[in-house]
């Protein structure tokens, strides 16, 4: 099953990558997303009257150009796990 959306996780990638990402379930309106998002192109809800972020997998360190902060996954994750616990104590 994928993670829960905007849960930042490990991927890994058909071509090898590791990386951190999230995945997008294309339900969450940019207002309410914990993120923030420039240069995307946002799918319309008419419904609710609102842009929602589009599905698939998001991060900004491998995929992207300079100076953008959201790129999708140009690649396929064929796994995913959660982060590790941040070290405790000193």
């Amino acid at each position: 099953r994928l993670p829960n959306p905007e849960e930042e996780v490990l991927i890994y990638t058909k071509n090898g990558t590791v990386t951190t990402a999230i995945y997008e379930d294309g339900k969450i309106s940019t207002d309410d997303s914990i993120w923030c998002w420039y240069d995307v192109d946002f799918v319309y809800d008419e419904e609710t009257d609102e842009y929602l972020v589009p599905e698939g997998w998001w991060e900004y360190r491998h995929y992207n150009p300079d100076d953008v902060y959201n790129f999708a996954v140009d690649d396929v994750v064929t796994h995913w796990m959660p982060l590790p616990e941040p070290p405790k104590g000193e």
